[in-house]
């Protein structure tokens, strides 16, 4: 029987909070929780890797599981601020997919392969590995919030993460571990989307994979939305935000039952 891994990469501070969520979801469910971090942004441009600086928030009886991968991938991505085009071929599938010239899989290990945001419930693993191991490959469905993480984006699923056979996916898809396999039916947890504040909106938008949202960075007008609960990316988009208390069953366990300590780590 295979190995289970949960893969991630990050790189933003406000994300630390977001991996410690996924690693006190994930830990009783899993063998490994692979962090990697990128040392350019989805636009090529140079960053400094930050996980050490941000090691001690942690809570270390649950780090024997973590794996810390800093992936130099300078000499593999391009400058392409203003290419969506090259964001998408070469530079997103590369910070994606170097994790595996740096770890050694067998062909049975399932990897479950997320962005920092998007938190899977402990409760759903079991489900998750069940259906993985008979398909080979699925794709997870959440629930989408917006702004904050009691926001809940009414009617809208989130359904770009997905968990593999090692070997399925090696030898079938492109290396960008993202967007593909049979949707599971369940939702196993939510994608929080944009839970920041607006200064840091604007450095996002400025280095990551979308630049045809980049007419909203600004402070002042992303401030205004999340007041308003407004969507500026799309104005035409139904955008209906409900917010939930913060014990409710919707978020997870770690969020509702951990809430002060997350918060006390990370000021």
């Amino acid at each position: 029987m295979g190995k289970v891994y949960l893969k991630t990469y990050f790189y933003v501070e406000h994300e630390i909070k977001f991996l410690i969520m996924n690693l006190m979801e994930a830990y009783n469910h899993i063998d490994k929780f692979i962090i990697c971090e990128c040392n350019r942004t989805h636009t090529g441009q140079p960053r400094e890797f930050i996980f050490e600086e941000h090691r001690d928030k942690f809570p270390q009886e649950l780090m024997d599981k973590v794996v810390y991968l800093p992936c130099d991938i300078s000499e593999h991505t391009v400058e392409a601020y203003e290419n969506e085009d090259a964001i998408h071929a070469i530079n997103e599938p590369v910070m994606r997919s170097f994790f595996m010239n740096l770890m050694n899989f067998d062909d049975d290990d399932i990897v479950i392969s997320i962005d920092a945001d998007e938190i899977i419930y402990r409760e759903a693993y079991d489900y998750i590995l069940k259906e993985t191991k008979e398909t080979g490959l699925v794709r997870l469905n959440l629930h989408q919030f917006f702004y904050k993480t009691t926001y809940l984006w009414e009617g809208k699923d989130f359904v770009s993460p997905i968990a593999a056979k090692y070997k399925v996916f090696r030898h079938n898809y492109p290396c960008n571990w993202r967007d593909v396999g049979p949707i599971l039916s369940k939702k196993v947890g939510c994608h929080f989307s944009w839970c920041m504040t607006p200064k840091e909106m604007v450095h996002k938008l400025h280095t990551y994979s979308h630049p045809q949202y980049r007419f909203c960075a600004d402070e002042e007008l992303l401030e205004n939305a999340i007041k308003n609960k407004e969507y500026p990316f799309n104005p035409d988009e139904e955008f209906n935000i409900r917010e939930l208390e913060n014990d409710s069953e919707v978020l997870p366990e770690c969020l509702r039952s951990q809430s002060q300590y997350l918060e006390k780590v990370l000021v």
